[in-house]
């Protein structure tokens, strides 16, 4: 008897269990994953010559890409075969259907009533990797969750929280040693297991509100990404996450956005607990699709350091006025940042793209002698084709990256300041590219999807200019650009900066993968690749063959190609 009371009090919990997970196909996204892999299967939608799209601000708006493209269709691509019509409506065979719905389709909890929807998914890395020996083991213990949901038709919100412990590759656990802790894209750390490895933690969260079709504004702690390539000059997320807030207004062809963040200062160390000095991001971003074919945007930005008391510079709030003079006629010497992107559709597959970033620019000390070490840009430029061959989802990019020294870095806080609080950074990592600055780079990529499969070939190559003997050669961007700044010629060695100079290092960086999409509700995905980085210089002669699988929740991007 008592068993049978178990068993019925058993069934009544998973049947109450199962009328409460409503799978809805009703959308609870606030914005499309941060992951190239996976914006891979809606970009080249996004970008055919017929759609209007602004494409170069992401993470993509999830309600605005469905006006764009069809979703449902580009989904169906990984749909299965369905078979749960032969399992019979018993109560068991109903938890099998929900079970394998929540396995491989859908969330594992996903509640809708009264225009509100919840979901909740489980989230997971965990992942296993060796270098040819066994020399070095690298493993990822991962477990989170999210939450996302929506309350009627213009009020979304997501949170989610992760908790990790690694063990990483010997030059990632250089850069972790290095940066007090930082783990690449993941912010702090403490060490387990007597330094063997590291504990790290991740959350999440925004709130997205479209009052009308004119307007979305977005409050929330997570990264952002500007531009169209695998890198971004101008800002991406190759930082931690910050807290945010995103204003996006479009009209005619015009998309506009006003970002307002705030970063981590470098140069902290010791305590976890003590607090870490903060400063501030202002952006503007307006993208204009001048045709079908053809978008330029212009971006501006000021990073502003919270020190001497400080406080917030209420002017850059404004979203219509031009940073760099309210920042002149300030007097504040905050760090102001110019640049440009603009993508060009060459057929219904192809696509070129690029950008430009100005630190600093003086033409006069252009015309004195080449090199002036003040002359401070970036410049990207991209290919992208989409059905190469006319092969459906085999897609080929492209892509150089040329950064002078110095770039974005700033003068200490005094004369003598190794650090600078304004320069273009959060916990240690440029907002920009990995490699900082003084570097030259090339990439390319061959990908390939069929159903739940996915294939990925990369081979990137880059040369940069390391620092010598505490001679700052302008490729660390924490460091104050007056701080041991190289002499190379002129009366005061301002003259004759090149890219690579100081220490000579070459990058050789692949990688092949080959993945199964599990549900691609949460990108969850089995993967296994073989990577090589070689990098020499006279002082470093280091090659690495590492093997890796392991399954994940592919959410964002881990950028340890550095």
């Amino acid at each position: 008897m008592k068993y049978n009371n178990t068993f019925v009090h058993g069934k009544i919990i998973i049947l109450l269990f199962i009328s409460l997970c409503l799978f809805s196909r009703s959308n609870a996204q606030v914005n499309f994953p941060l992951n190239h892999q996976w914006a891979e299967i809606i970009e080249k939608d996004l970008n055919d010559t017929s759609n209007w799209a602004h494409t170069s601000f992401r993470p993509f708006i999830y309600q605005q890409v469905q006006k764009s493209i069809n979703l449902d269709s580009i989904y169906g691509q990984f749909k299965r075969e369905k078979t749960a019509h032969l399992l019979g409506k018993t109560w068991w065979s109903k938890a099998l259907i929900w079970a394998d719905k929540a396995i491989f389709d859908e969330s594992v909890i996903s509640i809708a009533k009264d225009g509100c929807l919840i979901k909740i998914n489980p989230l997971m890395d965990l992942a296993y990797g060796t270098t040819v020996g066994g020399k070095n083991i690298t493993t990822t213990n991962t477990r989170g969750f999210s939450i996302e949901g929506k309350i009627g038709s213009k009020l979304f919100f997501t949170s989610s929280f992760l908790e990790s412990q690694s063990k990483f590759l010997p030059y990632v656990k250089d850069f972790i040693v290095a940066n007090n802790g930082v783990v690449p894209g993941q912010g702090r750390s403490k060490s387990f297991k007597t330094n063997q490895g590291y504990d790290y933690g991740r959350a999440a969260g925004l709130v997205s509100y479209s009052p009308s079709k004119y307007f979305n504004f977005q409050l929330g702690h997570d990264k952002i990404f500007i531009g169209d390539g695998y890198r971004s000059l101008l800002l991406s997320d190759n930082g931690f996450n910050q807290p945010l807030i995103k204003i996006t207004t479009k009209f005619w062809h015009i998309e506009y956005v006003n970002l307002f963040t705030q970063f981590q200062q470098v140069g902290f160390i010791g305590q976890l607990d003590a607090l870490i000095p903060k400063k501030y991001g202002n952006f503007h971003y307006l993208s204009w699709n001048v045709t079908k074919r053809w978008n330029i945007s212009l971006f501006e930005a000021i990073i502003s350091a919270a020190s001497n008391n400080r406080m917030y510079e209420f002017q850059y709030l404004n979203p219509v006025i031009f940073l760099r003079p309210v920042e002149f006629a300030n007097g504040s010497g905050d760090n102001a940042l110019m640049g440009a992107t603009s993508k060009i559709k060459l057929g219904h597959n192809t696509i070129l793209y690029g950008q430009i970033l100005l630190d600093e620019f003086n033409i006069q000390k252009l015309k004195e002698a080449p090199g002036w070490w003040g002359n401070k840009f970036g410049v990207q430029l991209g290919l992208k084709a989409f059905d190469l061959f006319t092969i459906k989802n085999l897609n080929l990019q492209l892509e150089a990256n040329v950064v002078r020294p110095y770039t974005y870095s700033h003068y200490g806080d005094s004369a003598t300041a190794k650090y600078s609080s304004s320069n273009f950074t959060t916990y240690n990592q440029s907002l920009a590219h990995p490699l900082g600055a003084n570097f030259a780079e090339g990439l390319a990529f061959l990908n390939y999807h069929k159903k739940r499969f996915f294939f990925e070939s990369r081979v990137s190559y880059a040369l940069y200019g390391a620092d010598s003997a505490g001679i700052n050669y302008g490729q660390n961007v924490n460091l104050s650009y007056n701080y041991n700044r190289a002499k190379i010629s002129g009366d005061l060695g301002d003259f004759g900066h090149t890219i690579g100079q100081g220490i000579q290092n070459t990058l050789l960086y692949t990688d092949l993968k080959v993945a199964y999409l599990i549900n691609p509700s949460t990108n969850l995905r089995i993967e296994f690749g073989w990577m090589t980085r070689q990098q020499v210089s006279s002082i470093i002669n280091s090659n690495v063959s590492y093997l890796y699988f392991g399954m994940r929740c592919a959410l964002f991007n881990h950028n340890y190609d550095f």
